[in-house]
């Protein structure tokens, strides 16, 4: 306990993320912290101010580093953790996120300028011209509705600038030949509009060769573009905004890895396997084509002090991948492809009141429709009809699942803040859910011409690995109620202390990838259809100190989860969708800013967290690993999550100073660090990841009046490999008849080196 003790006052001494750090300003230049603000509870408030456990991502920090997109920015924030698979995406907060299933909500609520982009794969979208990113960890019930049970991220882009302003932003990497290129105009058009338009193109060649295609990966071609028209006048303010993104990879940052008994013996010659980890790889290919389209209205009216607030969005996006999901160069599973058309239309209105008075409040009702239609073609390949019986059955098959799915959400929230002494308040808040949803999912097997198995023949075969043709649909309909509650108090004029108590909940749906019915006769395993809606208990507690020169938070929680959505392994290719787990998450979490003098900030974060299954008995076994549990099973209650390390954290030291009268030395170090943890799903400890620091550094000089600059910037100098996510090679133990296996994962970026310049006209 004295360790841990120490290792947390050291990281508090030090701490909050380069996440949270200030950028220079003339207030840090005369010895003090700027002041960070969120907008969190839907009005503009002092980080200090807000008893949420909450980190920052400046925007001018995304772009100093070459941040990308979210999943580059997550390593910067303790307990934040964003990864991408084979099919999908993950978003995940103190070690909870949704799974690999597009029938899933994310656990974590993703918001960009107050429109809910709640699915996994908008989490790929690049990060432009960026205000801010708020990490809010623990369940968000109130304000920002179901959904958010783990946390939510409020990503806030750049609004119309007061004075006329151009910039143009340009960055080349060596290592990986990636070019970036940003351009913004901003400004006043009248006395009472004002106008943004931004627009983006990167590129990048990747940092694996793929062997089998003669290529490097991931290959990244992204194009973005926004357009912000502002008008305000007379207590009345309207923004419009209208948003393009089309942005494609080819390849993942994947390498095969670690085989286990026979898997070597059995998988060389003309099925030989690169199980070499040297940033090379060989298998057929992947692709993703991705391609968003978002409209925003944003209307507010002052009605003598209550702000009343219109928020109307339109979000359409669509996905086409091609995938081989056998991960190697034999023709397995190759051209496996999954296509995903989303529309939504929503529709906020609230009002708020002016803040700091005795009494606060904010209330309001939502609206959102949606519409989903996926498709999933899993090909197995004419390779296996030389397998002889029973595989030649499957050869030249493919499997053709189509999904669709209708939702309509209706929501009234309201919170409210009472100060019952002039240094103790009180809030209590609640949201009231409505959803009815509707889905239809079709499972058909379609022969190629090369395949001569009877048709019998080949489903008897598909149904010896539980998949079977099938139609089914459903339609429910959801109601929650999510209370919270908070007690502040003022200790000083420089601290605050907090309580509270939330509780979240998370949609229920239809299992999209299922591959059998549920209570079928014919497999040994059936599938899935319907689940239910999963809850969470969240209790917290913290301070917050904030000074001209030394600003720190921490915060304990502790949240119990129950009727998790889990993919459970049906022991054959499937995962089926199951509540069938709860846990318990708690910890600590720590960050901090000091001013040391006139040019030099320091800053870090930390990040204790304890997390336990407290009921899963449906877990899958990993190879070699004893079933204890009837129907093959094993037991996950008591075992941490994957990707879920004890200890993370950031240091950070930013150090400003004129070189003469007309230019600006600008040096940043930072290190990002972890301790161990099990990457794959299925908690085999052959994939763990051992502790790493991440280093990197930008040095920079400019016009002192920020008119240009040119900087360098290293990323993960070390070159540390770090594994992100991994799972056991597909048909491993089917071929090696359970006695061997081999490793797949997607790694994190090797060292990079990035010079960067910046005009501003």
């Amino acid at each position: 306990m004295q360790t841990v003790t120490r290792i947390l006052l050291a990281g508090t001494a030090l701490a909050a993320p380069g996440i949270a750090q200030a950028q220079t300003t003339a207030e840090e230049q005369s010895g003090g912290l700027n002041v960070i603000v969120v907008t969190a509870q839907s009005r503009e408030e002092g980080l200090s101010d807000v008893p949420i456990s909450i980190a920052t991502v400046s925007g001018d920090q995304l772009e100093s580093y070459g941040t990308n997109s979210l999943e580059d920015a997550a390593s910067a924030v303790p307990n934040l953790n964003i990864t991408q698979t084979a099919i999908a995406n993950r978003i995940a907060i103190r070690g909870i996120a949704s799974g690999d299933n597009k029938g899933f909500e994310q656990s974590v609520a993703m918001f960009v300028d107050n429109i809910y982009y709640g699915r996994d794969q908008l989490s790929r979208m690049p990060l432009v011209d960026l205000e801010r990113v708020e990490v809010l960890r623990g369940p968000q019930p109130t304000l920002f509705g179901k959904n958010a049970i783990a946390g939510a991220l409020n990503i806030v882009t750049r609004d119309p600038s007061d004075e006329f302003e151009m910039s143009l932003s340009a960055l080349y990497e060596f290592e990986h030949d990636e070019t970036k290129i940003t351009g913004v105009v901003s400004g006043p058009i009248t006395d009472s509009i004002g106008a943004r338009l931004v627009g983006y193109y990167r590129d990048m060649d990747g940092y694996i060769l793929n062997t089998n295609l003669g290529r490097d990966e991931p290959n990244a071609r992204d194009y973005y573009m926004r357009g912000i028209v502002d008008y305000e006048s007379d207590g009345f303010r309207l923004e419009l905004k209208g948003e393009y993104a089309d942005f494609r990879s080819r390849g993942q940052a994947r390498e095969n890895f670690g085989p286990v008994g026979t898997y070597s013996l059995i998988f060389q010659g003309p099925l030989a396997v690169d199980t070499d980890l040297d940033w090379r790889r060989e298998d057929n290919g992947y692709q993703s084509d991705n391609e968003t389209i978002s409209l925003v209205a944003n209307a507010e009216l002052d009605l003598g002090g209550v702000t009343l607030t219109s928020v109307t969005g339109y979000l359409e996006y669509s996905v086409d991948e091609t995938i081989d999901v056998d991960f190697t160069a034999i023709s397995l599973l190759d051209g496996t492809q999954q296509s995903e058309d989303y529309s939504q239309f929503s529709q906020e209105v609230r009002v708020t009141s002016p803040g700091n008075e005795p009494f606060n409040y904010i209330a309001g009702i939502y609206y959102q429709h949606s519409e989903l239609d996926a498709g999933d073609r899993v090909r197995f390949n004419p390779t296996f009809l030389g397998f002889g019986p029973p595989f030649s059955a499957i050869g030249d098959t493919i499997n053709v699942r189509d999904y669709s799915q209708e939702s309509d959400l209706f929501s009234v929230f309201a919170q409210g803040e009472i100060s019952l002494t002039d240094r103790l308040r009180l809030t209590a808040g609640a949201r009231y859910n409505h959803e009815n949803k509707s889905g239809d999912r079709t499972l058909g097997i379609v022969q190629g011409p090369l395949n001569a198995s009877p048709a019998p023949v080949v489903a008897a075969v598909f149904r010896a690995l539980n998949i079977e043709a099938h139609t089914i649909s459903g339609e429910f309909t959801e109601n929650s109620l999510n209370p919270m509650v908070n007690v502040q108090y003022d200790a000083t004029d420089e601290l605050m202390l907090y309580a509270s108590y939330a509780r979240g909940t998370k949609a229920g749906g239809f299992d999209i990838r299922s591959n059998s019915v549920p209570g079928s006769p014919t497999v040994a395993r059936p599938g899935s259809f319907r689940f239910e809606e999963e809850s969470a208990n969240n209790f917290e507690v913290g301070l917050k100190y904030e000074s001209r020169t030394a600003a720190i938070n921490l915060s304990f929680f502790r949240t119990s989860y129950s009727d998790l959505q889990t993919n459970v392994f049906d022991g054959t290719l499937n995962f089926n969708v199951r509540n069938a787990s709860g846990a318990r998450t708690q910890g600590i979490e720590a960050d901090a800013r000091v001013a040391v003098g006139d040019h030099l900030v320091l800053s870090g974060a930390i990040s204790y967290l304890d997390f336990e299954f407290t009921n899963f008995d449906q877990g899958q076994c990993y190879f070699g690993q004893v079933p204890d549990v009837a129907g093959g099973f094993c037991s996950y209650n008591g075992q941490r999550n994957a990707l879920t390390p004890e200890w993370s954290g950031n240091l950070n030291a930013d150090f400003s100073h004129p070189l003469g009268n007309t230019l600006e030395l600008g040096v940043n170090f930072n290190a990002d660090f972890s301790s161990n943890y099990i990457a794959a799903s299925n908690l085999d400890p052959n994939t763990r990841q051992e502790g790493f620091v991440k280093l990197g550094a930008r040095i920079s000089v400019g016009d002192i009046d920020d008119r240009w600059s040119i900087a360098l910037i290293g990323r993960n100098l070390t070159n540390e490999r770090i594994l992100t996510t991994a799972g056991a090679l597909p048909l491993a133990t089917t071929i090696t008849g359970g006695t061997g296996i081999a490793y797949n994962g997607i790694f994190e970026r090797p060292r990079s080196i990035a010079l960067a310049v910046d005009f501003n006209f």
